[in-house]
């Protein structure tokens, strides 16, 4: 009988290769995420449930990194989902080609430190991977929460910011010390802050010309005082001398006011007093004025303001998210509880694969595996020592070849070199017995 999961029956795996499977079963599609070699589970088919089951883990993570990343994508973007499917599911099959291959460096019987180095290497990565797949379906969970949460600080915010903006734009006056008006500040207009600066200045020379009008006049009565009583003979004791007419000290006291009023011009005073006031009323209507129109101007700068700050406010981010996740998680014991719960399950999750790999232990295919790998290496190596071998004869051949051919050079070169000698020689002795025919016979 065919297993749906894992093909072919079991009785046929045994002492003998299975025959080449030309249909892609559900099992053998799930066992392709965790990298192993059919040929070599098919020496030890009881494995196959185990990896098929490991490949489910590693499919089931990579629907839920696929779910979180559309949900991630929900709140960054608000484009529809269609477009936005294909991007969930190339980062789910991102994931799942990491744990296959977190699953697969894992496989073989290697011991040690090293194999140990590896598993916390990986599980790490799993970590990293896992938080990184629970925050956005933590956020897209919780997002209703989130939005009021956000809503309301956004509220206070521009709350905040009406009364900042209230308190660094007076009607009078520049901005108080106190408080930080960064950004705050808006103009409005010099106008009325000029008048208000002229009325003052002007409030302050008319307090002092009033002040010095009222000395004046208020000694000018007591020297015409000192006259009258001097000049129509009232006595005071140790100030006049109550003899009536034009004597001596009555002539002093008209002389001492007669200074007086020559120093000091009181009706020139009362006119500078009279004048001031006249500038004041004058500016103090036009400041009416001006301040309407400040007021207006503040006004509506100050809602432009408000305004563009509202429209910044208008999409919520989803990193105003995260940290609005942080602020109710703080202020809610239940939703923290709720946070790392789901925080834990989506990390578990995504280190599942590793977790059961390692839980398995070393399994058959493991062994199997290293022989394989180890008879590949032992058949390379053979190749390569063959391969060398193989060249280095060739080359021996071709040099002892070419000694044959340079030995046998070298033999033509000196039968030739011979023969030239030979040639000399002859040529020598026949010229010799012409030279010797050509001489006189001596008689």
């Amino acid at each position: 009988m065919v297993d749906i999961l894992h093909g072919a029956k079991t009785a046929e795996q045994h002492g003998r290769h299975p025959r080449r499977r030309r249909q892609l079963t559900p099992g053998a599609f799930l066992r392709r995420f965790t990298g192993v070699d059919e040929k070599i589970l098919a020496s030890v088919p009881q494995e196959r449930s185990r990896y098929t089951s490991l490949g489910g883990v590693v499919v089931s993570t990579a629907l839920i990194a696929g779910a979180s990343m559309l949900g991630a994508l929900t709140l960054l973007s608000q484009a529809s989902p269609l477009y936005l499917v294909p991007v969930a599911v190339l980062w789910g099959l991102i994931i799942a080609n990491v744990d296959r291959f977190l699953i697969t460096s894992l496989h073989g019987d290697n011991d040690g430190w090293s194999r140990w180095g590896n598993v916390l290497i990986r599980l790490a990565l799993a970590v990293v991977i896992g938080v990184f797949i629970a925050e956005p379906l933590t956020l897209k969970i919780f997002q209703e929460r989130l939005d009021r949460q956000i809503m309301v600080e956004r509220v206070q915010a521009i709350g905040l910011a009406e009364s900042r903006y209230e308190q660094c734009n007076p009607l009078r006056g520049a901005a108080p010390t106190g408080i930080d008006c960064t950004g705050y500040l808006v103009d409005g207009g010099n106008k009325a802050l000029t008048i208000d600066g002229n009325i003052a200045q002007r409030q302050s020379v008319l307090k002092a010309e009033e002040d010095r009008l009222a000395a004046d006049k208020e000694r000018l009565g007591t020297l015409e005082g000192r006259r009258d009583r001097e000049c129509y003979g009232v006595k005071v004791p140790n100030r006049t001398t109550g003899v009536p007419g034009n004597g001596p000290e009555c002539r002093a006291r008209k002389n001492e006011l007669n200074t007086f009023l020559a120093n000091h011009d009181i009706p020139q005073q009362q006119a500078r007093v009279a004048r001031l006031k006249g500038e004041i009323d004058s500016l103090t209507a036009n400041l009416a004025s001006a301040e309407a129109d400040r007021t207006a101007t503040l006004s509506k700068k100050k809602a432009e303001h408000l305004q563009e700050k509202e429209r910044a406010y208008s999409d919520i981010g989803l990193l105003e998210r995260w940290e609005a996740l942080g602020t109710v998680a703080g202020q809610s014991g239940m939703v923290n509880f709720a946070h790392w719960l789901l925080r834990i399950i989506f990390v578990l999750l995504d280190c599942m694969p590793i977790i059961s790999k390692m839980l398995n232990g070393k399994t058959e295919y493991d062994r199997l595996l290293t022989q394989e790998l180890r008879a590949g290496s032992a058949c390379h190596e053979a190749e390569l020592n063959f391969t060398t071998r193989q060249r280095t004869g060739e080359y021996e051949i071709r040099l002892r070849d070419e000694e044959r051919r340079l030995k046998a050079e070298r033999g033509r070169i000196d039968r030739d070199q011979r023969v030239d000698e030979a040639s000399r020689d002859d040529e020598i002795d026949r010229l010799a017995r012409t030279f010797m025919a050509s001489m006189p016979t001596q008689r």
